[in-house]
C-alpha cells in the first residue's frame, strides 16, 4: 500500500487507505448498525448516544478507513478529545474515490 496519505489525529499519524469495494461494503454495515440505532431511538440527540457506543461505531469506520503505527483502542475514540471531524473527513475523501473507470 503507499501510505502517502497522512493526517494527524490527536497527534496520532494516522494513514489513508485507498478505496476497495470490500471496504466500502464493510463501511455500510457500520453504517447500517448507526441508521438502526437512529430509527429505533428517534427522539435521541447525538448527546444522548452512549460515548462508549459512539467510540464503538468511530473504531469500527476507522478500522475500515485507516492505518496506523499502533492499533487504536475504544478509549482513543470515547475521549472528550477525539477530533471526529477527521474521521469524517476521511470517510468523505474515501466516497470520493468511489467511482473510477
Amino acid at each position: 500500500m503507499i501510505r502517502d496519505k497522512v493526517i494527524f489525529v490527536n497527534g496520532k499519524k494516522v494513514y489513508l487507505k485507498p478505496y476497495s469495494e470490500k471496504r466500502l461494503k464493510q463501511l455500510v454495515e457500520v453504517q447500517a448498525e448507526i441508521d438502526a440505532f437512529i430509527e429505533s431511538n428517534p427522539q435521541a440527540t447525538f448527546a444522548d448516544i452512549d460515548t462508549k457506543e459512539r467510540a464503538k461505531w468511530w473504531k469500527k469506520k476507522a478500522d475500515i478507513l485507516w492505518e496506523t503505527d499502533e492499533p487504536l483502542k475504544e478509549e482513543f475514540f470515547a475521549s472528550e478529545e477525539f477530533e471526529s471531524s477527521l474521521l469524517k473527513d476521511s470517510e468523505d475523501f474515501f466516497l470520493s474515490y468511489r467511482v473510477y473507470l
